[in-house]
């Protein structure tokens, strides 16, 4: 991946707090009010297109934000080879974590839905909230629970059955959702995160819809009706669905 600038939404506007259903998620939100009621006067809500780039690895980046909705894929590269996605992340996590410590971005961050975050200038959080431990410890949860989400993806990919790993995934995306029911994204982004074809995720999302596991409400939208993959593990289902492509 190039490391090219990253593209800035003209649309930016105060965010709504108040009725913000990410509010229990968000950093911002932890804050004490009305003593940062001055802060929250800088944040600022911006949209972020599917395909832009939010941040890009290496990179010493400008603001702290969070997501307020939507899913972005998150890539890292090494030198020589091109970027991988290794997770997706959704509401309330954050972009720019590495930025109040100055330190590089681990990881380009990507939309592939049409996502909304919630920013506001580096230099405000290190001069208005870095001074206060309450707001750090706060960061530092933000960051251990993004830490958490990719040891999760990680651990996916080494279930032994295709099954498994789409079923797990959905789960993912749904605990970012913060719902059973998400909106899904599309098979080449599952794939890819996963490592398989996008055939395959096409055949197993079908596999979970005919075993009443995931209903499809039209093509973007769908509901998990299991709370987990436990019965796909123990062999409930049908073991003709073990890795394959």
């Amino acid at each position: 991946m190039s490391n090219n600038t990253l593209q800035t939404s003209k649309r930016d506007s105060a965010p709504r707090c108040e009725i913000c259903s990410t509010r229990a998620r968000c950093l911002f939100a932890a804050l004490q009010v009305p003593e940062h009621t001055h802060f929250r006067s800088l944040v600022r809500e911006r949209m972020v297109a599917v395909g832009e780039l939010a941040e890009i690895q290496g990179s010493h980046g400008q603001t702290l934000a969070v997501v307020k909705v939507g899913l972005l894929k998150g890539l890292r590269r090494r030198p020589g080879d091109n970027a991988k996605t290794i997770l997706l992340i959704g509401k309330g996590r954050l972009v720019g974590f590495t930025q109040p410590f100055e330190q590089p971005a681990l990881l380009s961050l990507a939309a592939i839905t049409p996502t909304r975050v919630c920013e506001v200038d580096m230099q405000a959080v290190r001069d208005l909230l870095m001074p206060h431990a309450h707001f750090q410890q706060a960061l530092y949860k933000a960051v251990s629970d993004f830490f958490g989400n990719m040891a999760d993806w990680s651990r996916l990919l080494r279930e032994d059955s295709y099954l498994v790993k789409v079923c797990g995934a959905l789960h993912l995306i749904g605990a970012e959702e913060g719902s059973q029911a998400f909106r899904i994204p599309s098979h080449t982004e599952l794939a890819n995160v996963l490592g398989v074809r996008r055939e395959t995720i096409a055949r197993h999302i079908a596999i979970l819809i005919s075993k009443g596991l995931l209903k499809k409400f039209d093509r973007w939208h769908g509901m998990l009706t299991t709370t987990d993959c436990a019965m796909l593990r123990e062999g409930v289902i049908d073991n003709d669905c073990r890795l394959r492509q």
